[in-house]
């Protein structure tokens, strides 16, 4: 199943000069002398379905170099992503089931998931999003076939340049104490890593 909503997102910086000690010229060394900082951004919240949701690119200047860009990103975000949650995810919509969609049921004897033969596991599928019946299926199949509940956000330079500009800030947005997750190309470079947010609660009664 798609992932029905990603993330694409950028950012923009300049570069600060910092004041350093003088090294020593007898001796190898690294000398700092500029530090970039998050001037801008810009992130656009794609759906596979823009019937479903759709919403213009979010994107902030600066003001002063005080702001701190990189905390509002994330601020940002979260609170697209727990609004998407709420709509969407959280709760899923009923099936919308026509006489029509019920004929194509009865008359189908191949699971739409898997491809193969139905037996007396058959069940209705539907989209949780949209309430759209997709079709006739093995109740372990309609089971596995979720809709995920994860939120990927795509960065051009990631690893190399994107992440250090957050990175240091993602465990305490929305004062969630959601677990961080990475996959590590080295000590310094990250391919991939996920933050858990707090959303919502449920109650069995």
């Amino acid at each position: 199943m798609k992932v029905p909503i990603v993330v694409s997102s950028d950012f923009e910086c300049f570069a600060k000069q910092i004041d350093t000690c003088q090294p020593n010229p007898k001796l190898s060394y690294t000398m700092q002398y500029q530090e970039h900082t998050p001037s801008s951004f810009c992130y656009y919240m794609e759906c596979a379905d823009d019937t479903i949701y759709a919403k213009a690119p979010v994107s902030y200047v600066a003001k002063s170099e005080d702001d701190d860009v990189a905390k509002i990103f994330l601020d940002s975000l979260v609170k697209d992503v727990e609004d998407i949650y709420q709509r969407f995810l959280g709760k899923p919509k009923k099936m919308i089931f026509t006489a029509l969609e019920e004929e194509i049921f009865n008359s189908s004897t191949s699971c739409h998931i898997c491809g193969g033969q139905l037996g007396e596991n058959k069940v209705r599928d539907h989209c949780h999003l949209t309430g759209k019946f997709r079709g006739a299926a093995h109740s372990e199949c309609n089971l596995r076939y979720r809709v995920p509940r994860f939120i990927p956000v795509f960065f051009h330079n990631l690893s190399r340049y994107d992440a250090h500009l957050f990175i240091k800030k993602l465990p305490y947005i929305n004062n969630s104490e959601g677990n961080i997750k990475c996959i590590a190309k080295n000590e310094a470079n990250y391919i991939s890593f996920s933050k858990e947010l707090y959303v919502d609660e449920y109650c069995n009664k």
